[in-house]
This record gives structure tokens, sequence and C-alpha cells, in this order.
């Protein structure tokens, strides 16, 4: 344990009592839309018990809104009068005062900017959504919103994308920090037997049982490209013209796209069928869902198809293809006609290969949109916001960030050099213990790393090729201190799915139920260890162990025979646990003498980790490693500073003058 031990711990393992977040979110209104209706079904997901949800709507309650006070969740409407009515500032602002909420998270253009507008000043945490890439169509429009976006991201805690291209248009087109982007893609609901009764869902729509049928299910507006669908369309009814299109949906469009389906004579084959609450018994009818759009987030209707085993094409645009992969989960194309219409051809000429892309695209949809999964993900999301708004200490937190502005170094450190991190906890622990660092955190850290282009090494390989002088630019390494259970259920699963190696230090006495670490051993709540068998698990699949002593005691105030005693058994222990060599040592809160090297040297290892901070070169002494901490204050921004050096020095002079390294 090192760096960050804070004055306002409360107490070691002091748990405060909880309550639920409290989260108001912010629509223009709830009609059957993409956004509304996903968090529709994310609402009855989310656990009243820990996520607690109000509504403020600006200018209608909108279809869905019965549909959410049924849950139980209140719905206010504050009108906006007219589009420049700045009368709805106050008002806005008086309710999100009165109502005691913890976060305000505002969804759409118009409430994330009125809502970011209105929340200026007050306590609640800020969160804006992102719910689709930046627009290609009005620039000069879409760069006085990027403004205004950004502008106001000064002052939002947090911005909120449904998937990675978002993000990453967020970042490249608006130009708002990647510090404050997080990622959370949409999910859905699943019926536990899923299946397809396309005899009766089109006899319930009237349709015939031979037709090739299809469906552009959106609202009729630019960005959904129904024009481009209908040109399209015209060369797909020449090879194939049983075909029937579904037009799902409503819009400020479709008088005119009614007047171009006349106009092109295809009333034949289209059919309007409005807006419509049974999108899946639509889905069982068709032959092809159709996506045709000129820019995107992540369409959640292409999801529910897919999910659902319906063939897609769709255009290659937004997270789109986060999500599809060409030929092997349906197609993609260009949002062009010619494009388009040789995808539909080729699909509706293809029936096989497409049902065997439906079939793969469902197993795909289920086993990583889970709306289970989602309402985990937003649940630490709010609670990680909150937890860390605890942390904050005013003025040194200033201070702290104006000293890792200094001396920050924008680019991946160089050649030769490694940065080891040090975690304990990975847990969603709702109190004050500043070693847990939430799952949800640790997820957005290591996709953070992955993104940035570092390159996370098992401990042993980077201490060799650290002598060796042969570590590419940005070599990570991760650790994790004292051996908790959580580095088993929480930490495990996140690193195998970046690919992530890792060395735990587990103390072998908390292993065998021996004893507890200290700061623990009055918690209201047990805080658990690994077991033998998680410890096998982990270091089959690759994770790596390191020696930590067998009862974590401070080394600099034992006998040296005491201390020979301990840091052997645990070896003993481990090797018999992993059945292979221990090498690689790390000091029980970073307190040492320079007489342990020896006994260190003697007991055959290679390596010690000091919790002294920095990046380690060719000449850091092998028993003094240095190791970044991270901890459970640490904004996405704090971690960003750490990995560049700018914390390095704050973190030296803090350690001197708590007295670590004696």
């Amino acid at each position: 344990m090192a760096g960050e031990r804070q004055d306002a711990q409360g107490g070691e393992g002091e748990r405060i009592p909880e309550r639920p977040v409290h989260v108001c979110h912010l629509f223009p209104s709830l009609p059957l839309h993409g956004a509304e209706n996903h968090f529709l079904k994310l609402s009855r997901n989310l656990d009243p018990a820990v996520i607690r949800t109000s509504i403020l709507v600006l200018v209608e309650r909108g279809e869905l809104a019965p549909d959410f006070e049924a849950l139980g969740i209140p719905v206010t409407l504050i009108r906006k009068k007219s589009r420049y009515d700045l009368t709805v500032v106050p008002r806005v602002r008086r309710f999100l005062r009165s109502g005691a909420f913890d976060i305000v998270h505002t969804h759409l253009f118009t409430a994330n900017f009125w809502g970011r507008l209105a929340a200026l000043g007050l306590s609640p945490i800020v969160v804006s959504s992102a719910h689709n890439v930046v627009p290609k169509e009005r620039p000069a429009l879409v760069r006085v919103e990027n403004f205004l976006d950004r502008l106001l991201s000064r002052a939002t805690d947090a911005i909120f994308c449904v998937t990675g291209q978002v993000m990453q248009s967020m970042k490249a087109d608006a130009g708002l920090p990647r510090h404050k982007l997080v990622t959370i893609e949409n999910g859905l609901p699943f019926p536990d037997h899923p299946g397809r009764g396309r005899a009766s869902a089109r006899t319930r729509l009237d349709l015939p049982g031979q037709a090739k049928v299809m469906a552009v299910i959106g609202r009729f507006s630019t960005q959904k490209n129904h024009a481009g669908f209908l040109q399209a369309l015209e060369e797909v009814v020449k090879e194939h013209p049983e075909t029937i299109v579904l037009f799902v949906g409503e819009g400020e469009l479709e008088p005119s796209v009614r007047e171009e389906v006349a106009m092109r004579n295809l009333s034949g084959h289209v059919r309007f069928l409005g807006q419509r609450r049974d999108i899946p018994e639509i889905l069982e009818a068709l032959d092809l869902l159709v996506v045709p759009s000129l820019w995107e987030g992540l369409p959640n209707v292409m999801l529910e198809a897919m999910a659902a085993g319906i063939p897609v094409v769709a255009t290659s645009v937004g997270g789109v293809p986060d999500v599809l992969t060409h030929q092997k989960t349906g197609l993609m194309c260009e949002p062009t006609p010619a494009s388009l219409s040789q995808a539909m051809v080729w699909a509706l000429s293809h029936p096989r290969e497409m049902e065997a892309m439906a079939r793969a695209s469902s197993v795909l949809i289920r086993d990583r949109y889970d709306i289970r999964n989602t309402a985990r993900r937003y649940t630490g999301f709010y609670r990680t916001l909150a937890r860390q708004r605890r942390f904050s200490r005013g003025a040194r937190d200033v201070a702290r960030r104006g000293v890792g502005r200094m001396f920050s170094r924008p680019a991946l450190h160089p050649t030769g050099t490694l940065r080891v991190l040090m975690y304990h906890r990975i847990a969603d622990d709702p109190g004050t213990d500043i070693l847990s660092v939430t799952p949800f955190a640790f997820f957005e850290q290591m996709r953070w790393l992955k993104e940035e282009g570092y390159t996370v090494l098992p401990v042993t390989e980077a201490i060799w090729r650290l002598e060796a002088g042969t570590l590419p630019a940005g070599s990570v390494c991760l650790t994790f201190d004292d051996g908790y259970r959580d580095n088993f259920t929480e930490a495990f699963p996140v690193l195998s799915r970046h690919g992530y190696s890792a060395m735990i230090f587990p103390v072998t006495g908390f292993v065998l139920g021996e004893g507890e670490h200290p700061r623990y051993r009055h918690s209201a709540v047990p805080v658990p260890y690994l077991s033998v068998e998680q410890i096998g698990e982990m270091h089959a699949a690759g994770i790596e162990f390191g020696c930590h002593t067998h009862t974590h005691p401070l080394l600099s105030g034992l006998p040296e025979n005491r201390v020979s005693f301990e840091i052997g058994q645990a070896k003993k222990l481990l090797e018999d646990w992993t059945k292979g060599p221990v090498r690689v040592f790390a000091y029980p809160n970073g307190v040492y003498r320079p007489a342990h090297f020896s006994i260190l040297d003697n007991l055959s290892f290679d390596a010690a980790f000091s919790v002294r901070p920095g990046t380690n070169v060719s000449g850091t002494p092998r028993w003094e490693l240095r190791r970044t901490e991270v901890s459970g204050r640490d904004s996405l921004r704090d971690f960003m500073v750490k990995m560049r050096g700018g914390l390095d020095v704050w973190h030296g002079l803090y350690q001197s003058v708590k007295g670590f390294y004696r």
C-alpha cells in the first residue's frame, strides 16, 4: 500500500450506509424512438434500491411517459415555450435544486444544451449523452452545436457514448476531451425461448406468404436515408418483383417519402405502417432488415433483428461496424443507392447464406448485448461517479491537477522504460476505501490503455527485457497486492477480455484463512481473499504470481531471521500452488531495509517492487523497482495523468512526508 493514503478515510474498512444514487434524466420528450425506447427497457432492469430514477421532459410527455410511470418513475414536464425560451433555465434549475439529485443525466441535443445550462454551478454530477456520431448534414449548424458542446463540456463530469465509434466521433469531430468520454453499448431484453413465427406474423400483417419482405424501421429523417433506399429499391424490384417493403415510423419527411414512392411507381411494393409498438412481431415477418442510414450511433432495431435471427443489410456508418461483420453476421455496404441495391439483391438471392449469417449474429448479440449487462454497466458508471465525488478534496485537488499538468508528457513513455501499475481491490465498494477501484473504472482504464497503444507485458518478461534494453515504447505491467478475491471475480474477466497478463502478490496466510489485512479487520462486511483453486485457475490462464510475505508484516521492524521466514514460507506455498518458480517480491506497505536485498537474493528472487513512484529504466536497482499506485479516487483523467508521469513528483513528496520507505 502506498502513495494515496487519504487523511479522510473515516477509519480503516469503514463502510458508509448505502442509499440509492438518485439520477434525474432529462429528455426533450418520450416518444417511441430508439433512445427513449432503449431507456425504458434499461429502466426495467435497473435496481431501484441501487439507482433511483426520475425523468424531466422539456417539450412534451410523449407516448412512453405512462410506461415509465407504471414502473414508479416520476415524469415531470417543464415545457419549453419556444425554441429560444430562456425562461426554461431558471425553471429547470429550481426543479434540479429541489430534487436532491446526485446525478443529472441529459439526453439528445435539446436536453443536453438546456439541461446542462440549468445545472451550471449546482451540486449534482452532470452527465450528457451522445447517441449518434457527429452528423454530416447542415455543417454550419453542426459547427455551432459542436462549439456549444465543447463549451458546456467544461462543466460536464462525463459524456456518455453508446458505441466506440460514437466516442471517436465525439473526440475527433466534436473536439470533446477524451478523459470525459465513456462508452456503454446498448442492450436488449431477450425472451427465454426465442423463435420465429414467420407465417403467423405475415398473416397478422396481411402479407403474402411467398413475398420477399424487407423493412426499414426508423424516423423519416435525412439521417435514415429513405430517399437513397427508394432509389436502390427500383433496381431490387427488377430482380425480385415479389418484394414488399415495410416502412415503420413517423417523422417530418414522411410526406415527401410518400410522394417519392408514388413518383417512382413503387406504391405496389411499399407499405407505411406508422409508429408501432409491436416491432418484435414485425421482425418475425421479415426476410431482411435494411438499415440505409447516412450516419448512425448504434441502431437498436438492428440489434433486435440480429438477436431474433433476422438477416440484416446495413450501411457501414457510425457504430454499425462495431457490431456487424461483413459476410459473417450480415452484409455492410456504402450509403449510396448503387451499393445498397447490390447488397439487397445479393441478400434476397442467397437466402441460405443470409440465414447462416443471421444465426451467427444471434449468438453474438445474445452474448454481448444482454440488457442485464448494460444495466450493470450503467449502475457501475453512476456509482463510480458518485464515489469519486466523495473523494474530492477541493484545494488539494486543484493543486494536484496543476502539478499533473505541469509534469505530464503527452506521448507514450520512451523505449527502454517501464511503468508498473499497482492495484489492490477491484470492488464496487460504496464506502471510502481508497484502495478499492470500481470494476467500471478498471474496465475503462484497461480500455484506454489498449486504445492509446500501450504494450501490457507479463512482469517476468518485462523485467528481463528492462535489463536487456528491449522494451518497446509504452511498456506497462499490471500488479495487484494482497490477493483479494475480487482480483479473480472482477479483474480477471476484464484482463482476459483485453488479452492482458498481470502479476498478483497474495499474502499466503490470508489465502489459508490464518489472518486478514489490518485495514479490514473491523470492516462491517468481510473482505474475502483468493482461494488456492482460484490461484491455480488464473495461473493456468497466464496470470503470474509473486511473493508478498506470509502474514503481511512491516519488514523493517522484524529481525532478519523472521524476515527470511516470512518471505521463504510464502514463496514455498506459492510454488506449491502454481507448480512453478516464484521469483518476484513486493514489499508489504513498500517498507524495506537494504539488509533485505541479500535475503531475497539467497532465496533465489530476481527482483522486488517498492512503492516508489515513477518509471523503471535499465539502471533502476532490481530490488527497488518502482510502481504507480492506482487508487479509488482516480478519475480517468487522473489515470491518464499518472500514466504520463504527471503525478510522480507529487506522490514522491507525499510519501516522503508520510514516512514511507522506512
